[in-house]
């Protein structure tokens, strides 16, 4: 994968999307990786957890609770998938459909995360103040907004890396 030099690209999505992941990366440091799905029209985020994590548990209430909140949000989830990837640090992975995800899910999926998981979630570092989290979740609405009207075009991916996030394409 090539780095994303957003202010170089002519596309909406590049900015819509980049921007969406980026300002998901910046509000909640508990998620480690995010990607859009083309093929899939899919919001992955991706949770780096401690070997000692009952998964299962996890899952089940994760499911649950997003199962309830759509119930009550009066929407159907066309995708919604948790995975757990066996690594040297285990990645807990939700993906979800890109025309039914909002920033309250996704407050809800990390909030559950960290509940669940506590010190065996690795997170970043880097706090923001409370006008900055407003702010972001601001973006993250608009952004979210945006590409559920237009869809995913292209794969990119959005990383943590020495306290900098870093935009990937393809």
């Amino acid at each position: 994968m090539a780095a994303l030099d957003v202010t170089s690209t002519d596309s909406n999505y590049f900015n819509y999307g980049t921007g969406l992941l980026v300002s998901i990366l910046l509000r909640y440091p508990e998620v480690g990786t995010i990607s859009c799905c083309q093929e899939q029209q899919s919001l992955v985020l991706k949770f780096l957890v401690s070997k000692e994590s009952d998964f299962k548990s996890l899952q089940n209430k994760l499911l649950q609770a997003l199962q309830m909140f759509h119930k009550i949000e009066g929407r159907k989830m066309k995708m919604c998938k948790v995975e757990k990837h066996e690594q040297e640090l285990d990645l807990f992975v939700v993906t979800r459909d890109l025309r039914s995800i909002t920033q309250n899910e996704i407050n809800l999926i990390v909030e559950i995360i960290k509940d669940e998981l506590g010190d065996q979630l690795v997170t970043d570092e880097n706090s923001l103040a409370e006008d900055e989290i407003i702010l972001q979740e601001e973006v993250i609405n608009h952004m979210l907004a945006a590409i559920r009207s237009n869809g995913t075009e292209k794969n990119i991916t959005a990383v943590r890396e020495d306290g900098r996030v870093l935009v990937f394409n393809g």
